[in-house]
């Protein structure tokens, strides 16, 4: 399962590993709002947490500006946990990339979903990114909310989602991660993904009632990952598979047969990584080949 580390002044290292990133995968034009998230990074990225470098995969295209910063978690923090600081923190960043005239943040959802519960109970972690594109409207910032043992807060997520097909099948635990995107032209979208740990999975009344409803190419990678996540959102084409803390990444990036996603990982085999998170359309595992694929580098 991914972990946070809360060792201090990480700042420089999560840097060089943006710096790196951008030249192996040729980011060289001014991304927007690219800049403003690395100093986000040089500031926030001081008190730890875990860091992540990401790839989108599309074919033979790749869309490559995607950094994300997890806050350190509740059980790290302990006592000095306050997710409404971190919320804080992460609204005043979007306000900054909000400064710029054409940019427009819709936030409908996330009011929504803090106006029906106002308290931050059951907020157990909180984590920013970017995915920067060519086409600035088509960028976006995420928030990501973690929540356990809150079930008025997953209930309103739900609503907030859209009661999707399949989607109470796999809440088979009391932890929801929750995630927001704010596109910079104003739309906004939402996205569940409930978790199941590799442990869940080897028991026999959860895997026989999620077995069903997975593609049948899919399940051998469940038990090449620590925990399975499934992308819930109404403006997904279909549900998002992702594998988390793949156990051997060379190889599952191997079989999956993208070739766009084996240089992708080329790069990324001797980088000092902490766990690999490798999504797949669930759509894909029925067609001839599997076309579209989103890695996720948690690094050290």
């Amino acid at each position: 399962m991914v972990t946070f580390n809360t060792i201090q002044n990480n700042s420089e290292r999560y840097l060089e590993y943006i710096g790196k990133h951008k030249r192996a995968f040729d980011i060289y034009e001014d991304l927007y709002p690219l800049k403003l998230f690395e100093d986000f990074v040089q500031v926030q990225g001081k008190q730890g947490g875990l860091f992540r470098c990401a790839c989108n995969v599309d074919r033979d295209s790749l869309s490559p500006a995607r950094f994300a910063l997890m806050f350190p978690l509740q059980e790290e923090l302990q006592l000095l946990y306050n997710p409404q600081q971190h919320l804080q923190v992460a609204f005043n960043f979007f306000r900054q990339v909000e400064s710029r005239a054409e940019v427009k943040l819709g936030y409908h959802l996330i009011q929504k979903f803090f106006s029906t519960h106002s308290d931050f109970r059951g907020i157990f972690g909180i984590g920013v990114g970017v995915d920067a594109q060519t086409n600035i409207g088509d960028s976006r910032l995420k928030l990501f909310i973690w929540l356990k043992n809150s079930p008025e807060k997953v209930e309103t997520a739900i609503a907030l989602c859209g009661e999707q097909t399949k989607m109470r099948a796999f809440l088979v635990n009391d932890i929801l991660l929750v995630g927001f995107d704010l596109f910079l032209d104003g739309r906004s979208e939402i996205e569940l993904y409930p978790t199941i740990t590799r442990d869940e999975l080897q028991r026999v009344d959860i895997r026989s009632r999620i077995i069903s409803l997975l593609p049948p190419c899919a399940l051998p990678l469940l038990d090449q990952c620590e925990m399975l996540q499934v992308g819930i959102s109404a403006a997904n084409e279909s549900n998002i598979l992702y594998f988390s803390d793949v156990l051997d990444p060379n190889s599952f990036i191997d079989n999956l047969g993208n070739e766009m996603a084996k240089k992708v990982h080329a790069y990324y085999r001797h980088q000092p990584v902490r766990h690999l998170l490798v999504g797949v359309p669930e759509k894909d595992f029925y067609a001839p080949a599997i076309e579209k694929v989103k890695l996720y580098y948690f690094m050290k």
